[in-house]
């Protein structure tokens, strides 16, 4: 690893870890996720730092224009501190053990690993914000959907997809005219009543009881169902 600078503190070490119930390890593979907040993280996904520097001024320079100009509507470029720290983090994470797997999405940058000590030291960077620390704790079954007094038997996960306006139109008319088989979630059944193309995606689930009606989903639209899996009480 790199040795530790005066951004890192010392005194700071990890004294909550929360633990989070699950079918299975992160990933099938990770005890620990770690998670922190980090502005303008999203630059770093390469680490290199090359790409870094380029990605901030390609963000900034979207801005720079005859008609918005660098004013009041322009995105603050980070400083030269916070490039100093992305710089930094670029040869935190470069410096972990490979066996540590890491995700930067957006701001947000997630750590997975079976190494405590390793979550431990980056959390004594004292530039990053937010960061948690949590621990898969298997209690319950695999592939099964766990929920609190369960009215119906299965959970079927739609595939992500936009569909052409005909098959938009089949799909919600199959179910929204089956409310009553059928347990579409409050956002999902918005999506379905709005007009036009419809997009579904991998989080997008309906539930039900009668396996029946997967065979009917599937006539109506081929290649819509993703998995299905048994519903069970907590």
């Amino acid at each position: 690893m790199v040795s530790l600078d005066s951004r890192i503190q010392l005194v700071i070490k990890i004294n909550d870890i929360r633990q989070e119930p699950r079918d299975r390890l992160f990933f099938d593979q990770y005890q620990y996720r770690m998670q922190f907040y980090l502005r303008f993280a999203w630059c770093m996904r390469s680490l290199d730092h090359e790409d870094l520097d380029r990605r901030l001024e390609n963000y900034y320079g979207r801005y720079r224009s005859d008609v918005i100009g660098i004013g009041t509507n322009a995105p603050s470029l980070a400083d030269t501190q916070q490039r100093g720290d992305l710089h930094n983090m670029c040869d935190l994470l470069r410096a972990l053990p490979k066996s540590c797997k890491i995700m930067i999405q957006y701001d947000h940058v997630f750590l997975y690993t079976n190494e405590l000590t390793t979550l431990e030291y980056m959390s004594q960077v004292e530039y990053i914000d937010r960061w948690l620390i949590g621990q898969a704790v298997i209690v319950y079954p695999k592939d099964t959907v766990m929920l609190q007094n369960p009215v119906h038997q299965y959970r079927t996960f739609l595939k992500s997809r936009w569909w052409d306006p005909d098959t938009s139109a089949r799909i919600k008319k199959f179910l929204l005219g089956r409310q009553d088989l059928f347990r579409i979630p409050a956002g999902f059944r918005e999506k379905l009543e709005r007009p036009g193309r419809l997009a579904t995606r991998d989080h997008h689930f309906v539930d039900h009881d009668n396996p029946d009606l997967l065979l009917m989903l599937s006539l109506v639209c081929p290649g819509i169902i993703n998995k299905t899996l048994p519903i069970q009480a907590k």
